[in-house]
C-alpha cells in the first residue's frame, strides 16, 4: 500500500459501506446521558472522575460525524460497544476498546497513547489509524476483510508504537512504522508493509514478526525497516519485495512455501533452522513458480552487505526453474535458490540446498556441511574459500571465479560429478 493511500482515510476521502454487516445489539450513546455528556466534555469527565476511566457498555455510536469531530477520549473504557462512520478525534490516551466491533469505520485519532484494542473486530474493510502516538495493543483482535484485491484493503496502520498479539485476518494491511510486532497471529493473506514515505520524509520501522502463520500470500514488499526479525514462524508465500533494511535481517526458525524477490539493501541478513519447501501455485489458472529462496540485496548495494550466514537451512528442489526479468524483457530461466554472500563474511553450515546460485563477493566464506546436487559460483571473487565436508554431488560451475586463498580438502569429490573451471585460477 502506497503512502498516499495508506492516509487516504487521514483525509476523509475514504467510502466506506457497513452493508451485510452483523452488528451486536447495543442502545444509542445518546439515549446515555450521563456517558454521553461525560464523553463529550473532558473537563467535565475528569471533575466528575479524577484518574478513574469512564465505562461505556452496549453502545451504539452511530455513524459518527461531527459529534466527535477533534474531540479528545481519556480514560474510557468501551465494553460491546459498535462504531461505525467516519470519528475522526484529536487525541486518545489510556482508553480500552473491549469486545468492540468497527465495521465499515473511518476510526482514527491525530495521537493514540495507551489503547489496548481487546477481542474487537472490524467485520470486514474498515480503517483505524493515528498519525502519532505510542503502545497501541490489538489483542485477539480480528482483521476479516472480504476482497482479495489489494485495492479494496482496508488498513490498521499507526505511525507510533504498536503491536499485534493473538490476531485474526485477512485482506487487510496491518502495520505501522516505529516499532512493529506481531506475536501468536494467525493470519490470511495480508500486507504488512511497514515504515513509510511521507512528503518526502522516510520513516523506518523495527519489525518483529514472532510465533506466526500466514496463509496465502504474506506482502512484506518495499517496506522501510531499520531491522527485520522472524522466529517461529510459518508463510505459505514470504514477499520481501525489496525492501529497504537498514540494518539486520534475521530469519529463525521459518517455514515457508518460499521466500521470493529481494531486499533493496540490508547490512546482514542470517537464517537459521528454516526450512523453504520451493512451490508452484497456480492462481486464477495461471502457472506462479516461486523460487524457494532469494537471499540478496540490489546488486547496486551489494557492498552495503556486510555478513550472510546460513546455518541448518534446508531448500526444495527448484528444478523447474523460473524465468527472471531484466530491463523488462525475460532472460534465461534460472534454476535454484539464489544467494549473494557478505562484503565481510559468508558461512554456510548445515544446510541442504539441492540447486544453488551463489553469487559471492567475500573477503572470508566457510561452506561446512553442505549438501547439494548442483551449485553455482560463477564470476564470485572471494578472498578466503574453505570447504569442510562438502557434498555437491552432480555439478560444480567455478566459470571465472577468483579466489586468493582455497583450502579445498573439504571438497568430496564423486564419480561422475562435473567441474567447471574455465577462466577460474582454480586448480583442484
Amino acid at each position: 500500500m502506497t503512502s498516499r493511500r495508506r492516509f487516504l482515510a487521514l483525509l476523509g476521502i475514504a467510502s466506506l459501506t457497513t452493508t451485510g454487516c452483523t452488528r451486536m445489539t447495543a442502545k444509542k450513546i445518546e439515549e446515555m446521558p450521563r456517558e454521553y455528556a461525560l464523553l463529550m466534555d473532558p473537563e467535565k469527565r475528569r471533575k466528575a472522575l479524577g484518574d478513574q476511566r469512564l465505562k461505556i457498555s452496549s453502545a451504539d455510536f452511530g455513524l459518527g460525524g461531527t459529534d466527535f469531530y477533534k474531540l479528545e477520549w481519556e480514560n474510557i473504557h468501551f465494553y460491546d460497544c459498535i462504531f461505525y462512520g467516519v470519528f475522526h478525534l484529536s487525541r486518545m490516551r489510556n482508553c480500552v476498546f473491549e469486545h468492540c466491533q468497527f465495521p465499515g469505520s473511518n476510526f482514527q485519532a491525530s495521537a493514540m497513547e495507551d489503547v489496548l484494542f481487546l477481542r474487537s473486530d472490524t467485520m470486514g474493510r474498515a480503517y483505524l489509524m493515528a498519525p502519532s502516538g505510542k503502545n497501541v495493543r490489538f489483542v485477539e483482535c480480528d482483521f476479516g476483510g472480504k476482497n482479495p484485491d489489494l485495492n479494496q484493503y482496508g488498513a490498521i496502520y499507526f505511525k507510533g508504537d504498536v503491536s499485534y498479539e493473538r490476531c485474526t485476518g485477512q485482506y487487510m494491511d496491518i502495520g505501522g512504522n516505529s516499532i512493529v510486532s506481531y506475536r501468536d497471529c494467525k493470519f490470511g493473506s495480508i500486507d504488512a508493509k511497514n515504515g513509510t514515505w511521507d512528503n518526502g520524509k522516510q520513516y523506518r520501522a523495527t519489525v518483529t514478526i514472532d510465533n506466526c502463520t500466514f496463509k496465502g500470500e504474506t506482502q512484506i514488499a518495499r517496506s522501510s525497516l531499520t531491522s527485520l526479525t522472524i522466529r517461529n514462524s510459518k508463510f505459505d508465500i514470504l514477499e520481501i519485495g525489496q525492501s529497504d533494511v537498514q540494518g539486520d535481517v534475521l530469519l529463525d526458525g521459518v517455514q515457508a512455501g518460499a521466500m521470493v524477490d529481494m531486499f533493496a539493501n540490508a547490512r546482514s541478513i542470517t537464517i537459521r533452522n528454516s526450512r523453504f519447501r520451493g512451490i508452484s501455485i497456480s492462481p486464477e489458472g495461471y502457472v506462479t513458480r516461486y523460487r524457494s529462496l532469494d537471499c540478496f540485496v540490489g546488486f547496486e548495494n551489494r557492498k552495503n552487505l556486510k555478513s550472510v550466514v546460513l546455518e541448518n537451512v534446508e531448500c526444495g528442489r527448484d528444478d523447474e526453474g523460473m524465468a527472471d526479468l531484466i530491463d523488462g524483457e525475460l532472460s534465461n530461466v534460472a534454476r535454484g535458490c539464489q544467494i549473494m554472500g557478505g562484503q565481510d563474511t559468508t558461512v554456510f553450515r548445515n544446510c541442504t540446498i539441492p540447486n544453488a546460485s551463489l553469487l559471492l563477493e567475500s573477503a572470508s566464506v566457510l561452506i561446512d556441511n553442505y549438501n547439494a546436487e548442483k551449485s553455482s559460483f560463477v564470476t564470485s571473487k572471494i578472498g578466503s574459500l574453505t570447504f569442510r565436508n562438502t557434498n555437491i554431488v552432480k555439478a560444480i560451475d567455478f566459470t571465472g571465479v577468483q579466489v586468493q586463498k582455497l583450502d579445498a580438502k573439504g571438497l568430496v569429490r564423486y564419480t561422475g560429478q562435473q567441474i567447471l573451471t574455465d577462466g577460474s585460477n582454480i586448480q583442484l
